[in-house]
Formats: C-alpha cells, structure tokens, sequence
C-alpha cells in the first residue's frame, strides 16, 4: 500500500511537470537544432560530385528577350528529385535583368546558400556590385515576379507600398515566407528547411514543389531593393546542404497541448486534494507500553 507522503510527493512532481514540459520541449528543439557557422558554410568543392542539371532547372529574364520566354516550363526538364547533395555552381545576371535556378527541396534536409557577386570583365556594372537575392515558391516567380518585371516601365505600382501588409500578396510577389529577402548586398548566406516536399492536385495525384532561387540585378518594385548595376554581374553560388532532425509531428500537438490542459487538470487536482484531504484516515499503529512494577 502507497504510503500518504509517497502519494504527495508524485502528485508534486505530477504537477510541476505539467507547467516545465514546455519549457523542456522547446529547449530541447533549441539544442539540437544545427547552427550555421560563417566559415563552414562555404566550404563546399568548388567541383561537383553530380550532375546538378539533373535537378536543377535555369530561368533567365532579360530586356531583350522574346515577350514568352519567361513561360519556359515546356521547354524545362522535369524535376524528379530533390537537392540531398552539396553544389556549386557560377552564374551571370546581365543589367536590367535577373537569373534565377529552380529545385526541389527536402524536408530531411537543411539548405545554406551561400552567395557572392563580382563585376563582370566585358561589361563593368557602373553603380557598385551589389544586387538582390529571393528565395520564392513557383506560384510568386511565375504568376507574380515575371510579371512585374515585364511591366518595369509602368506606374501602376507605384502606391504599392500605401497597402497594408496583408493585402500586398495578392498583387504581387512576395519572398517565401516573407523574410528571405537579401538586398543590396554584395555577398551573404542563409539557411532555410522546408516542412513538405509535394503538393496534392484535386485529381490525387502530387508533384514536387519547386523553389526559386532569383539574382535580381533590377529595379523592382520593392522600395528596399538595389538599383540595377549597370552592368553585368557574376554570380558564384554554393550550397551546402546537412541531414536535419525531424521532430515527429505529434511533438508539435503535444507542445501546445501541455500548457492549456495543465490549466484545467492542476485546479481540479488541487481541488480534489483539498476536499479530501481531512477524509483520510491515517493508521495508529498501536504501541504496548510495558509497566514496571515496584
């Protein structure tokens, strides 16, 4: 039979369980998630060990191209699998224009792009080597940022930035997840997981979902972008890419469930405890006490 201070004692630990198993489980996912440190994130061979055409496709949008170029998804080997090696690889970006590459990415994977420009030798940009970066999904490069590059010339945009926040996605293309966004920069490096790899069709069936990695070396119609170089700019590209620890998802459910079922499971034990507590009855265990005769 449990002893009555065994029984407070694993109620106690019960209950200050229930308040520290968050704070626990996001100390946890702090700690074991990888950090990215400056000098390891371009140590990747500038040779590669794979033929990176195999899923990577290219996508160039310049001034004097045909007005139907930027549609080129015919023309563009399918992408059947997603990066899971290392890359590098070197790009060029003429003025008033952009190069962008798109690949699948995995969810057991993390992906650290690593960027730097240079001026190109035959045409020097005149305004600086610095430039922008996006990383955006399929539906913002194709339905939205292609379009905005073919009406540079126009002023329709010009109030885009008096609309609220979230209203400017439905005009216009936006980084993925609104935050990689790189601009007026020379070099740099970010880091992105992504949480799925497919997306279903009402027919069933699913696809790879494609990321686009875009040089942009013109003015766009974010007010914070870098003006076009005047010239052409060099791109060298590396990639690192590292497993990465995937939580289950029931963790994520068990993270936001704690805290609020804590709140109506404590006050019911404490209750509990409260209005039972003078009912218990402890044993007396009975003790002879010898007498001592004179």
């Amino acid at each position: 039979m449990i002893s009555l201070s065994f029984k407070r004692k694993l109620s106690a630990v019960f209950l200050n369980s229930c308040f520290l198993m968050p704070m626990v489980l996001i100390t946890l996912v702090i700690s074991i998630t990888p950090i990215v440190q400056a000098d390891s994130v371009c140590g990747v061979p500038a040779s590669n060990s794979w033929d990176i055409d195999e899923r990577i496709n290219y996508h160039y949008l310049n001034p004097t191209s045909d007005w139907f170029d930027g549609f080129d998804s015919d023309n563009q080997p399918t992408i059947y699998a997603p990066i899971s090696q290392d890359f590098s690889m070197e790009l060029s970006v003429n003025n008033d224009s952009a190069t962008a590459i798109s690949m699948a990415l995995s969810p057991g994977k993390s992906y650290t792009f690593c960027y730097t420009y240079s001026g190109d030798v035959d045409s020097p940009p005149s305004n600086g080597v610095k430039a922008d970066v996006y990383l955006m999904s399929e539906g913002n490069y194709r339905d939205f940022y292609y379009w905005n590059y073919e009406d540079r010339a126009e002023n329709w945009l010009d109030e885009f930035d008096s609309l609220p926040v979230e209203y400017r996605d439905m005009i216009t293309w936006m980084p993925f997840r609104d935050v990689h966004s790189y601009e007026k920069s020379e070099s740099g490096y970010f880091s992105v997981s992504v949480d799925t790899q497919t997306s279903s069709s009402w027919f069933g069936s699913s696809q790879l979902i494609e990321y686009y990695l875009v040089f942009d070396n013109w003015d766009n119609n974010r007010n914070t972008d870098q003006e076009s170089a005047g010239g052409a700019l060099n791109v060298e590209l590396l990639v690192d890419v590292e497993n990465r620890l995937i939580l289950p998802k029931f963790t994520a459910y068990i993270l936001l469930a704690v805290l609020p079922l804590s709140c109506l499971i404590v006050p019911l034990i404490i209750n509990s405890k409260y209005h039972s507590y003078g009912l218990e009855k402890e044993q007396v265990e009975e003790i002879e006490i010898p007498i001592l005769e004179n």
